[in-house]
């Protein structure tokens, strides 16, 4: 009966307690409410607490063995030049994530929907755009705090240091979000003059002539940087915010268009289906290209047609030759045997921007079908640039092999051609991994049917690029480079030839 029946039959006792059981009603449940967020707000600070105490000290402990462990001059200048690196880094990758997804951003609903009414775009941007720079925000003093406490600063200088990279970090948004309103170069190239500025301290470290910065005490130094970078981000990212009824459905649809393919890469754990979204959101806002006619025939027009991408897009071969200078840092820092993990993975990480056409025939089948040769001799022609830049690289970081394995020239050049051979192996091995396969038997867990391939896809060319480096670790001579290359042509033919 409710309140109405009740009052038509005229009976205002039955009218009081229907009210008064509505009015209990509604204090349970609100006490149920109240209690459910505080027990889960219980949960979050208690874990936030006994995982932060334990990454304190975690991190406590190992800036005492950096402390007793590095003592040579080079590693000392490292030392005290890794938190600024580490910073002008975090807010190059700040400002290229802004300029990747917007930074403001609509989801196809909303810009096909809400953004063509007569609405304020700024109160519909806002609560995401803030929710996006306290993530920057945060993570950046994060990382920012964990560097500079291993790098030995004292505890005013940790917690200057991270609020200057968190506001810089800030800045970067801002100057990200007004390229996207009025200057869309902008950003481009304060992106490029920060990889510029960290490659040039990158380059003073490994000249070994970089003095030690050191710990400035908590004063007028840091006090006067914090100002500054907090006026800068004020000057960038409050006429940034103002300008958000600005932007149009042009500016805003791309990044949010691309958030299904994110989330479905992600959910399935394939990095290389990741790299593939972020290049087609890359090559979407570029015009029409000019088509090239002539050149050889058969499998050297596949060649010929790497070259002709490698020439549309250069920073792919840029950033191979810039990627010298971080062996050369690491062998600064003292890593001894340890050299060829540092070649070999720099060489993986930086040589994935060359095999764009390994993985557009992987992840088109009936492209690769077509072609009129071969699937392994299509494959192979695809990895001639790549390996020709990746053993080209490794032979200008055999300097450092011959400085820090401490063996003899024809060693080392034998182990930079090796490196640079696990560096390729590796890259293959990543483009060219297979998603995960539903079809096959399922693995029971508690969010359901796993396919069995799936969480080893996310190690997916870390494996082979550590099999084919620990030879070197174990045998730093000729036999090691040897043994090395060899893992390296079998594991390039098997996945070259594979169906």
């Amino acid at each position: 009966m409710t309140v109405t029946d009740a009052a038509e039959r005229g009976g205002a006792a039955e009218v009081r307690d229907i009210r008064a059981d509505i009015r209990h009603w509604r204090r349970g449940r609100a006490e149920a409410r109240f209690w459910d967020v505080f027990t889960d707000a219980y949960i979050a600070v208690f874990a936030t607490l006994m995982f932060g105490a334990i990454a304190i000290n975690i991190l406590v402990h190992a800036r005492w063995a950096a402390s007793a462990g590095c003592r040579a001059g080079g590693c000392a200048e490292a030392r005290s030049w890794l938190p600024w690196v580490i910073g002008l880094a975090v807010v190059g990758t700040a400002l290229g994530v802004a300029r990747l997804f917007g930074p403001a951003h609509a989801s196809p609903a909303t810009a096909s929907w809400l953004l063509a009414a007569p609405l304020d775009r700024g109160a519909l941007l806002r609560p995401a755009l803030l929710v996006f720079a306290g993530v920057v925000v945060l993570v950046a003093a994060a990382v920012a705090a964990v560097v500079a406490t291993l790098a030995g600063f004292v505890v005013a200088s940790i917690v200057a240091m991270a609020l200057s990279v968190a506001f810089v970090a800030l800045a970067a948004l801002g100057l990200a979000l007004l390229s996207q309103a009025d200057r869309p170069r902008l950003a481009r190239w304060a992106t490029w003059l920060l990889a510029a500025v960290v490659w040039a301290a990158l380059v003073v470290l490994a000249l070994d002539a970089a003095p030690v910065l050191g710990d400035p005490a908590f004063g007028a130094v840091w006090g006067a940087v914090l100002v500054v970078v907090l006026l800068l981000a004020l000057a960038t990212t409050l006429p940034a915010f103002r300008r958000l009824d600005r932007l149009t459905r042009h500016d805003l649809a791309p990044g949010g268009r691309m958030a299904p393919g994110l989330s479905g890469a992600l959910a399935t754990l394939d990095l290389a289906l990741l790299y593939d979204v972020l290049l087609s959101r890359r090559w979407a806002g570029r015009e029409s290209v000019r088509s090239r006619r002539g050149g050889p025939s058969g499998s050297r027009a596949l060649v010929r047609a790497d070259l002709i991408r490698l020439r549309r897009s250069p920073q792919t071969l840029v950033v191979v030759a810039a990627a010298v200078v971080v062996p050369y840092a690491a062998a600064t820092i003292g890593l001894g045997r340890a050299q060829p993990l540092a070649i070999s993975l720099t060489g993986f990480l930086t040589g994935l921007g060359l095999c764009t056409a390994l993985r557009v025939v992987t992840r088109t089948p009936s492209l690769l079908r077509a072609m009129p040769f071969p699937v392994s001799t299509t494959r192979a022609t695809m990895i001639v640039i790549p390996g020709g830049a990746l053993v080209l690289f490794g032979l200008a970081c055999a300097p450092t092999l011959h400085s820090s394995v401490d063996v003899p020239w024809s060693a080392a050049l034998e182990m930079g051609v090796a490196c640079g051979a696990a560096g390729l192996a590796a890259a293959v091995r990543w483009v060219t991994g297979r998603p995960p396969d539903y079809s096959k038997p399922l693995v029971s867990t508690p969010a359901g049917g796993v396919p069995t391939n799936l969480y080893g896809s996310v190690l997916r060319g870390f494996d082979i690029w550590a099999v084919t480096t620990v030879p070197m670790l174990l045998w730093p001579t000729e036999v090691g480079a040897v043994v090395s290359l060899v893992l390296s042509w079998i594991v390039v033919q098997y996945l070259i030839a594979r169906q």
